[in-house]
C-alpha cells in the first residue's frame, strides 16, 4: 500500500509541475467560463430542459476530451520513452497498484479542475444572490447529484486515458487516442439522447443491446435524474465497470511489457 501512495504522490507532483497541464487547464477554464456566461444570459429565452448548474456539469463532461488527454498522456508513454518504466516495475509494487496509483493522481487533478469550474456558479450566487437563487444554485440536491454524475464519468474517462497511454511511448499519440475514444463515447451518448428503453418491455434485440450498453447510450438521459438529486445506480455501476475494465486491461498491458 505504501508503494501505491508513493506512485500517487509522484504522479501528482509531475502533473503540478507540467507546463502543458497548466496551459490546458487555463484554456479549458477560460472557454468554459465564457460559455457559462453566455448560457446564463440566454437561459431565460431557451427551452433547455436541464437547470443551469446541471448544464455546466454536462458541459464539463463534453469538454473532457479536451482536458483528459493532458492529464493522462504522460502516465506511461513518458515512462516508456525515458526508459524509466522498467525501474518502476522493479519496485515493490504490483502492476495493478502502479496503474491504480497513476489513475488516482489523474482523477484527483481532474476533480480539482472540476471544483474550479464549479466556482463560476458560486461566484454568481454570492455576487447576485437573487439571480442565483432564481437559477436554482441554492438547491443542494443539484450540487450533490451533479457532482456525483461528473465524478462517475471522470473515473471512466481518466481510466480510458491511462489505457491509451500504456499503448505507446509517444505522448501525442496517447493524447490523440484518448481524445478519439472519448469523443466516440460522447458522440454515442449525444446520438442516442432522447431514446429511452423500458426494462419491462424488451421488444427487439436492439432494445436488449441498448440496455446492456448502459450509460454508453443512456448516460445523457440519466443526467436529468442527477439534476434533481435522483441517483441512478445503473449509471454509476456502469461507470464503475468501465473504469475497472480499462484499469484491468492496462495492468495486463503493463504486465506484458514487464516480461
Amino acid at each position: 500500500m505504501s508503494g501505491y501512495w508513493h506512485i500517487v504522490r509522484y504522479e501528482l507532483f509531475g502533473l503540478f509541475i507540467s507546463p502543458a497541464t497548466y496551459i490546458s487547464c487555463f484554456y479549458f477554464l477560460a472557454l468554459l467560463g465564457v460559455g457559462f456566461r453566455f448560457f446564463i444570459e440566454g437561459f431565460a429565452t431557451t427551452d433547455w430542459i436541464l437547470p443551469p448548474l446541471s448544464s455546466l456539469i454536462v458541459g464539463l463532461v463534453f469538454g473532457s476530451p479536451a482536458l483528459i488527454p493532458f492529464l493522462t498522456m504522460r502516465a506511461f508513454a513518458e515512462e516508456r520513452r525515458l526508459g524509466t518504466l522498467e525501474t518502476l516495475m522493479s519496485a515493490p509494487v504490483g502492476c495493478f497498484a502502479l496503474v491504480f496509483g497513476k489513475w488516482t493522481a489523474s482523477l484527483v487533478f481532474f476533480c480539482i479542475i472540476a471544483c474550479l469550474c464549479l466556482c463560476f456558479p458560486l461566484l454568481l450566487w454570492f455576487g447576485f444572490p437573487d439571480q442565483g437563487q432564481s437559477l436554482g444554485f441554492h438547491m443542494p440536491e443539484q450540487w450533490i447529484g451533479g457532482g456525483i454524475f461528473l465524478f462517475g464519468f471522470g473515473c471512466s474517462f481518466t481510466a480510458v486515458g491511462i489505457f491509451a497511454s500504456s499503448l505507446t511511448n509517444n505522448q501525442m499519440v496517447a493524447g490523440m487516442l484518448t481524445f478519439t475514444l472519448l469523443t466516440l463515447y460522447l458522440s454515442t451518448m449525444a446520438f442516442s439522447f432522447g431514446e429511452s428503453v423500458e426494462y419491462e418491455h424488451l421488444n427487439t434485440l436492439g432494445d436488449f443491446i441498448r440496455i446492456c450498453l448502459g450509460s454508453l447510450n443512456q448516460g445523457l438521459n440519466k443526467a436529468q435524474h442527477f439534476a434533481v438529486g435522483i441517483l441512478d445506480l445503473s449509471t454509476l455501476i456502469h461507470q464503475a465497470i468501465i473504469t475497472f475494465f480499462f484499469l484491468w486491461i492496462t495492468s495486463l498491458q503493463i504486465e506484458r511489457l514487464k516480461h
